[in-house]
């Protein structure tokens, strides 16, 4: 496991700090030492190096890699590099300081009508580029959205950064499909419970709606296994008198 303070590629990186640690993957803060720019750097976390199938799981993850270069866009994590340090692969993106939504959201509370929409339409619209590439993210949820301040003089002042695409896949819409259970309580809809099942952008856009839910009630709104099964969706009204119609 790559470690603080540790030189990759013969000096061009140097690791300051792990950022943190996923199902499958690990990200470091890091350092371009010729720039002095700080960057991130992901790589397969110690776990996941010591599974058997550790080799399909970095053909997954230089497929990730491609796949994030692809998406070109404001409101998406830049890739920059993919590399192999001994037999590890490593990707250099973009360093975004800050919080993730799921975390800006325990500390203030349910956001307002006007905060929460900017958001969620700044990740709709970076969703609908990464549909138009013929890829659904599959794991839309505050958690992978992170808060890119915008004005240094506002310090309040952000705007929301779709990361983490290591559940994407191709798709075709409507088209019935198996794919590895994947997905988040909560957000995930009820195809994503399902091995074959149809999948198409509604996948990502009820994962956002249900970031949305979440976003201005301060509540996740009820698995929609539960949901499958009968249990009714609390209205977002009841939990924030205060949303309009």
């Amino acid at each position: 496991m790559w470690t603080t303070g540790q030189e990759l590629q013969q000096g061009k990186y140097k690791l300051e700090k792990m950022l943190g640690i996923g199902g499958f993957g690990v990200t470091y803060l890091a350092t371009e030492q010729a720039s002095g720019k700080s960057i991130a750097i992901k790589t397969l976390n110690i776990v996941t190096q010591n599974r058997p199938n550790f080799d399909k799981a970095q053909e997954k993850f230089i497929k990730e890699a491609f796949r994030l270069s692809q998406c070109s866009h404001p409101h998406i994590v830049r890739v920059y590099d993919i590399f192999k340090e001994d037999q590890l692969w490593g990707m250099t993106m973009e360093y975004i300081p800050g919080q993730n939504l799921k975390d800006y959201l325990e500390q203030k509370g349910a956001l307002s009508e006007e905060e929460g929409l900017s958001y969620i339409h700044q990740i709709g619209d970076a969703l609908s580029f990464v549909h138009s590439q013929g890829f659904l993210h599959r794991d839309v949820k505050p958690q992978n959205i992170m808060l890119r301040s915008i004005d240094s003089d506002t310090p309040d002042s952000y705007e929301a950064v779709l990361i983490d695409f290591g559940s994407v896949r191709e798709f075709t819409t409507g088209k019935t499909e198996t794919h590895t259970n994947i997905g988040t309580e909560c957000f995930a809809p009820i195809e994503q419970y399902e091995k074959r099942a149809k999948r198409g952008e509604f996948t990502d856009v009820y994962a956002l709606a249900a970031t949305l839910y979440n976003l201005l009630t301060g509540k996740r709104p009820c698995p929609s296994d539960f949901r499958d099964q009968g249990m009714v969706l609390i209205p977002p009204k009841q939990h924030n008198l205060n949303l309009s119609p």
